[in-house]
């Protein structure tokens, strides 16, 4: 799919590291801030997309940020506890409250180069707010 805008940029923040994501809709913008966290976690050149995960992320009451930050942290605890680094997702199903997608990538070997390591998705100054025609989300890690 052709883009004709960064799906997300990194920030500096303190001692923590955040993330923009960028999407013409609220599922891309879930895939853009998965991928912007796992690009900090690895140099996803270095991550082939061998092995796939299912991940689901829930909450209780509609509400877009929750959700997204529930997602991330889903995803991360692929990382933190398979051991596992995706390169690729795909968002299959999404409503106001549920969120599930398909990972690629591979468990973490010698040939990975790991970059940051994140402790654990923040709630820290989260926002989502619309940008012109794109949905942007703001995301900080505790690392």
């Amino acid at each position: 799919m052709e883009r004709n805008f960064l799906p997300f940029e990194v920030v500096d923040h303190t001692a923590d590291v955040g993330i923009i994501a960028y999407g013409r809709n609220y599922c891309e913008l879930l895939e853009n801030a998965a991928l912007g966290m796992f690009s900090l976690m690895a140099d996803l050149m270095t991550v082939n997309p061998k092995d796939q995960r299912e991940v689901r992320a829930e909450i209780a009451i509609p509400d877009k940020e929750l959700l997204l930050l529930k997602w991330l942290k889903e995803l991360h605890y692929i990382r933190d506890v398979e051991k596992f680094i995706p390169c690729k997702v795909k968002v299959t199903e999404l409503t106001e409250t549920k969120v599930t997608g398909l990972v690629e990538g591979e468990p973490i070997h010698e040939g990975v180069v790991l970059m940051h390591h994140i402790k654990a998705v923040t709630h820290h100054l989260v926002q989502i707010e619309h940008e012109k025609e794109l949905l942007k989300a703001q995301v900080i890690f505790d690392v």
